[in-house]
C-alpha cells in the first residue's frame, strides 16, 4: 500500500512511503524508490541538488511511518481514531492472558492483520468491524486451542 504523497520543504518531488503486508517500508520520490541508506534512513533528492537525509519512523499501532527530517516530523497518513488503535492492540493481551506461546500463535497474527486492514482503503467503519472481527477470531481461537488441550488432559 501506498501512501498519498506529501510534499517536504527541501524535496525536489512529491514523497510517499510503500508498505508492504511484512516487511520493511520504502521511500518514494515522484513514484521512484529513494536510495536507502541503512535500517530506516533514506536519501532524498533535494531541490538545491543536495540530498536531504530523513528517518522512517512507526509507531507501536501506527500503520504507516512518520517522516523525520532534521527540523520536523512528516505525517504520511492521518492518525487512527483511538478506538481502531485501541482494538488494534487488543489481541496483545493474547499473550497475557493466553501464555507467550499459545498467546502468541494467534495474537501475531491477529495484529499483522489488523495493521494490514488499517492499510487498506475501506472506511473508518469497516475498519473498525474488521479489526474487531480479526480480535474476536484470535481471542475464540485461543478459547477453542485452549478447550481442546484441556479435553485431551482429561482423556489421559
Amino acid at each position: 500500500m501506498q501512501t498519498t504523497p506529501i510534499a517536504i520543504p527541501g524535496v525536489a518531488g512529491w514523497v510517499s512511503v510503500t508498505q508492504p503486508v511484512l516487511g520493511r517500508p520504502d521511500v518514494m520520490v515522484n513514484g521512484l524508490p529513494a536510495q536507502r541508506l541503512r535500517g530506516n534512513d533514506f536519501l532524498l533528492p533535494g531541490e538545491t541538488g543536495t540530498p536531504l537525509l530523513v528517518k522512517l519512523k512507526r509507531g507501536v499501532a501506527d500503520p504507516f511511518p512518520n517522516i523525520l527530517t532534521h527540523d520536523a516530523t512528516y505525517r504520511t497518513a492521518p492518525p487512527l481514531p483511538g478506538s481502531l488503535r485501541a482494538l488494534v492492540l487488543l489481541p496483545i493481551l493474547l499473550i497475557v492472558f493466553g501464555g507467550l506461546v499459545l498467546g502468541a500463535i494467534f495474537a501475531v497474527p491477529a495484529f499483522i492483520a489488523s495493521m494490514h486492514v488499517t492499510r487498506s482503503s475501506l472506511t473508518p467503519g469497516r475498519k473498525l468491524a474488521a479489526v474487531a472481527a480479526i480480535d474476536v477470531a484470535a481471542f475464540l481461537g485461543l478459547i477453542a486451542l485452549v478447550a481442546v488441550f484441556v479435553a485431551l488432559s482429561t482423556l489421559a
